[in-house]
């Protein structure tokens, strides 16, 4: 299997990379197109291990900023395509 291609799949440009990204409204098409496109995230360390004390956003916080975890990982995903392409 090694060497195994996806036939039919145009990888994208960083412009339409960007803009697909922008259009995921769910988790299995955000990582469908990580892995089609071979996108690389880096993991970050959780605030616990540096003894810091985590930031909790009440509802309306996180409604006004759409501060989701969903929006949050577009936006690391963003941020790797745009650095690394």
């Amino acid at each position: 299997m090694k060497g195994a291609t996806v036939r039919g799949y145009r990888k994208k440009s960083k412009a339409e990379l960007l803009k697909a990204i922008d259009g995921c409204t769910s988790l299995s098409q955000l990582f469908a197109l990580i892995q089609l496109e071979g996108i690389v995230i880096q993991m970050h360390s959780q605030s616990g291990a540096s003894n810091l004390t985590p930031k909790t956003l009440g509802p309306g916080e996180i409604i006004s900023k759409k501060d989701t975890p969903f929006e949050r990982l577009k936006a690391e995903v963003r941020k790797a395509v745009a650095e690394g392409k």
